[in-house]
């Protein structure tokens, strides 16, 4: 009887321990990609256009598997992004653009988050296929791979900015 208790009482102190360190070791970041754009912006349009295929080059690289990619499109240019302009899933931004943590990016612009944590941004589409295309698959392939839990604290909040 003395050999049961002392199972169960291990089992009751090692199982809650287990359990805990599992998920963290089981789950790969989040890794999202956010595309900030206006319907009025020419070159916003001109990224999008299937020719050249700015757009079209993210959209069938195999990093792109490997992402969930939110756009975030207001009407205008001058006008502020407002709550209709951000998809549900993205209420946390918007919060926290309300709160100043966080500016959008220009326009066009992409934002690179790790289990929401702000990690760069960048910014044109001149330099699409020479600096900023290459970075975001440099970072999809850094923290695909990477076992590190990131969090607020384990990243950069601003980021890099191309």
């Amino acid at each position: 009887m003395k050999l049961k208790s002392h199972l169960l009482l291990v089992a009751l102190l090692v199982w809650p321990v287990l359990a805990m360190a599992a998920p963290a070791a089981a789950t790969k970041p989040e890794l999202l990609l956010v595309y900030w754009s206006s319907r009025d912006c020419t070159w916003c349009a001109a990224w999008e256009k299937p020719q050249p295929g700015m757009e079209n080059s993210l959209k069938n690289s195999k990093e792109f598997k490997k992402i969930t990619y939110r756009t975030i499109k207001s009407d205008r240019l001058v006008d502020p992004y407002v709550d209709e302009d951000y998809p549900p899933d993205l209420k946390w931004l918007k919060d926290r653009v309300d709160r100043g943590e966080e500016s959008p990016a220009g326009r066009p612009g992409w934002a690179f988050y790790v289990n929401k944590t702000h990690i760069a941004s960048f910014y044109g589409v001149k330099a699409w296929d020479v600096t900023n295309f290459p970075a975001i698959k440099k970072l999809v392939a850094q923290y695909s791979s990477d076992d590190r839990l990131i969090t607020p604290s384990s990243a950069k909040s601003s980021g890099p900015r191309f």
